[in-house]
């Protein structure tokens, strides 16, 4: 039993550091839009009144329920070629796994069609996301779509305004974040411009 504690305390101080980190800073810059669209109540109901003292489990499980992330990329490209997203009301694993494939669908086809790279580095792991959110890989994999999310935000039309949201952050986080974006737009074993693959 003890072991388990340890386990615990383990994968929180993961999640505390992972929660504190630039991409999840950055993505909860779309806090606001995605909550003022969506259909009405559901968008607030993963948010506590006051959502600066909620817990980072609480704000973690609303970055593995499927939808938000989604919202946040139908911000980012609001034209996708993809189907619906599943309203998971009652958090439902294979509602997340279906909706963590809309979503890496989404991505891999803004990646290909919309900005013509080449998606090398593998696409989030949606069994792992969708079914074991609370676990060290299932924080790995959520790191890698974060990346590849801030890699559209930065490259999309409206980059100018996403650009300028990150610049209203911190020195140390503006930082992180511009590494961030090297890995994912400018590291060749992740993304390549199409016109090298031809």
């Amino acid at each position: 039993m003890e072991h388990m504690t340890d386990m615990d305390t383990h994968f929180s101080e993961i999640l505390d550091e992972f929660m504190r980190s630039a991409l999840v800073i950055w993505v909860h810059l779309f806090d606001n839009v995605v909550d003022g669209e969506g259909d009405g109540p559901l968008a607030t109901q993963y948010l506590e009144v006051n959502s600066s003292s909620q817990h980072p489990q609480h704000k973690y499980l609303r970055l593995t329920n499927g939808i938000f992330l989604n919202e946040v990329m139908r911000v980012i490209d609001p034209n996708p070629k993809v189907e619906q997203i599943c309203r998971n009301e009652n958090n439902d694993e294979v509602l997340r796994v279906q909706n963590f494939s809309v979503l890496n669908r989404h991505l891999r086809s803004y990646y290909q069609e919309d900005l013509q790279q080449l998606l090398l580095m593998p696409l989030p792991n949606v069994a792992v996301l969708g079914r074991d959110p609370l676990t060290e890989a299932a924080v790995e994999e959520l790191r890698k779509l974060l990346l590849l999310l801030l890699g559209c935000a930065v490259q999309c039309e409206r980059k100018e305004e996403f650009i300028q949201q990150i610049q209203s952050l911190d020195i140390e986080t503006q930082a992180a974040i511009a590494t961030c974006i090297q890995e994912v737009t400018q590291d060749p074993c992740n993304v390549l411009p199409r016109q090298w693959g031809s």
